[in-house]
């Protein structure tokens, strides 16, 4: 039998850094596959699913909804701003208290202030009262004087007149007796009666004097009449110049000014108080005594006595819950275990109607905590009012991470 020909050729040798590099590429690989195969197969948590932790985001085998969400209240958090440049002296509420509309929250430094500004526009508002009360009182008795002069004068006036008309009487009636008395003597002397001529004279003496006379108490009766015109005028004349001298100086006395300025100090003083807006708890304070006030809320309110949780449904769930909303309110009940209620540890809660679905599909704000949990999914906000007593037991856990079962109507 012949042996075969001696050979020298020996088996190749593997670099000990390329068998490792073989080894971990295989161990990768190997993982990568099991990742994709459990990530198909596992059946959502949160409510006894084989997730354990609860924070996947799917669709349950058993026909319900599951989704995470946070508790609210639900009118939401109430920000509260202040003054920008006032800064907190002291707070005169505390975390958990409940207060009432429009209580003053905190005292801040830039009160005084405004309200010294307040009192000032008030003190020059009564100081510009006291002078148009002065003003008018000095015009009344301007024209007091003024009236009283002038029924003076007009008195003198009218004894004057009286004496004239008296006098103008009494020449009437001496030249009505002296044209009688000629009127006489003429028909005696036709009659044949002897009457001197001095006589005749005498009477036609008298006439021209009685004209006379008449003639000189008409003109001062003219006189005085225009006098008492011009009396009159004089008069109109001096109460008007003391009615535009009022006028003038009641222009000068600021008014309508200092009145916007008081409403505008007013509206200040209110605004700068640290009031709330509406009834609610004190959830949290987001400043502290001494600190300057600036864009941001100084503490945050809300009416914690009804809640709700803001649950982010995935994108392909939210179909299913606007159909059974067709039917009737979807119950949902939340994981609460953190909060200890009952022995389930269960919140307990409704989607009211389709105005409670969000209509907007957005990134999830809430990240599951498991390391192989999806944490970028589309999501559509629902909202859900829970109940009275769950709304009691959740009211000091605003915030709080939960688990949501969307369960279908029977």
């Amino acid at each position: 039998m012949k042996m075969p020909p001696y050979s020298n050729t020996r088996p190749a040798k593997i670099h000990p850094l390329l068998l490792g590099s073989i080894v971990v590429n295989a161990l990768l690989l190997a993982a990568v596959g099991y990742y994709f195969l459990t990530t198909k197969t596992k059946t959502p948590g949160g409510f006894g699913g084989a997730g354990g932790s609860g924070q996947t985001q799917a669709t349950s085998t058993t026909g319900t909804v599951e989704a995470l969400g946070r508790l609210q209240p639900t009118g939401g958090l109430i920000s509260v701003f202040g003054p920008p440049g006032d800064k907190i002296v002291k707070f005169n509420v505390a975390v958990g208290e409940m207060v009432a509309e429009e209580r003053v929250l905190a005292q801040l430094s830039g009160e005084e202030g405004r309200k010294l500004k307040l009192d000032t526009l008030v003190a020059k508002i009564d100081e510009a009262d006291a002078a148009r009360k002065a003003i008018n009182a000095s015009k009344e008795a301007k024209l007091a004087d003024i009236d009283a002069e002038a029924k003076q004068s007009l008195a003198g006036i009218g004894q004057d007149l009286a004496i004239i008309d008296a006098k103008i009487r009494v020449v009437d009636a001496q030249k009505a007796r002296a044209e009688t008395e000629l009127k006489r003597l003429t028909e005696a002397k036709t009659e044949g009666v002897n009457v001197s001529e001095q006589e005749f004279e005498a009477l036609r003496l008298q006439l021209v004097q009685a004209d006379g006379e008449k003639s000189v108490s008409t003109a001062q009766k003219e006189k005085i009449v225009i006098q008492r015109d011009q009396s009159g005028k004089s008069i109109e004349a001096k109460k008007a110049s003391v009615k535009a001298e009022t006028d003038r100086a009641l222009a000068l006395v600021p008014s309508g000014s200092l009145q916007t300025e008081k409403i505008s100090a007013e509206r200040e003083l209110l605004d700068g108080k640290l009031r709330a807006p509406t009834a609610g708890r004190v959830v949290r304070l987001l400043a502290k005594p001494g600190d300057t006030i600036a864009t941001q809320p100084v503490l945050q309110l809300a009416n914690t006595a009804k809640m709700s949780v803001l649950a982010e449904v995935y994108e392909t769930d939210v179909g299913r819950l606007r159909e059974w909303l067709k039917k009737a309110p979807v119950a949902a009940v939340i994981d609460g275990r953190a909060l200890g209620v009952g022995d389930k540890g269960e919140l307990h809660g409704t989607v009211s109607g389709p105005a409670k679905i969000s209509t907007v599909i957005a990134r999830n704000a809430i990240t599951p905590l498991g390391p192989r949990e999806d944490a970028d999914r589309r999501v559509v906000e629902v909202e859900v009012d829970l109940d009275a007593a769950s709304s009691k037991a959740a009211e000091t856990f605003i915030g709080l991470q939960v688990r949501v079962r969307f369960e279908p109507n029977k």
